[in-house]
């Protein structure tokens, strides 16, 4: 459980809010980084089964700081000039895999000392994305932050092979390039579905956002 003020967006979600105070890392966000990184490069992304642990979970050895910097993002205040949400959803062999809380968020000890602009406040999928200036935000940003390996064959541990296959979806249309540089968009359904060929189950085309979010 993350210490701090209890605050979140439009939407009623109750979650920490970083320090009044900006980060070392504080500046405006103007897009993302041409390469991302890869597993083995700055930051661990993982290559395993999930379930996937935010570097924000206090005790799992993790620097949530390094993570948002090898996303391209800053860390600072909640920054509400640009607001909108997007929806991811993974499915594995038919199984839903949550996406976790306090993506994004950046700890020190049981605090939290900042924000990225791109984060999550609860296991919903629902991703927010929250800056002073209009920018693109990639769903890699988003892997990057959760220390998860994402690429045209592989989420995590799950890998294109002979009997499986991995589809991208965006609002119900396969994604046929690099999902890590799908741009997030105002009420995006982003759906990721891992399993054996010819047996997907049909992908969700729209999510339903409530409380105004």
């Amino acid at each position: 459980m993350l210490a701090g003020v209890l605050s979140g967006c439009a939407g009623g979600s109750t979650t920490p809010k970083a320090s009044a105070t900006p980060s070392a890392s504080a500046s405006t966000y103007t897009g993302p980084p041409s390469v991302l990184p890869v597993p083995g490069s700055e930051v661990t992304l993982s290559t395993g089964p999930a379930p996937w642990l935010p570097p924000a979970v206090i005790g799992n050895g993790k620097d949530s700081a390094a993570y948002v910097a090898a996303a391209g993002l800053p860390y600072d205040v909640e920054m509400l000039q640009v607001h909108y949400h997007a929806h991811l959803d993974i499915n594995v062999d038919g199984k839903p895999v949550a996406v976790p809380p306090y993506l994004g968020f950046v700890t020190q000890g049981r605090n939290v000392a900042g924000l990225a602009p791109l984060h999550t406040h609860d296991s919903s999928g629902i991703i927010h994305i929250e800056n002073n200036v209009p920018a693109n935000f990639l769903l890699g940003q988003v892997f990057v932050e959760w220390g998860v390996r994402l690429t045209a064959t592989c989420v995590g541990g799950y890998c294109v092979d002979a009997t499986h296959e991995l589809a991208v979806f965006v609002n119900g249309t396969r994604y046929s390039g690099d999902p890590s540089r799908i741009v997030l968009a105002k009420h995006q359904e982003i759906a990721i579905e891992y399993g054996g060929k010819g047996k997907l189950p049909p992908p969700p085309t729209t999510y339903v956002f409530r409380n105004g979010l």
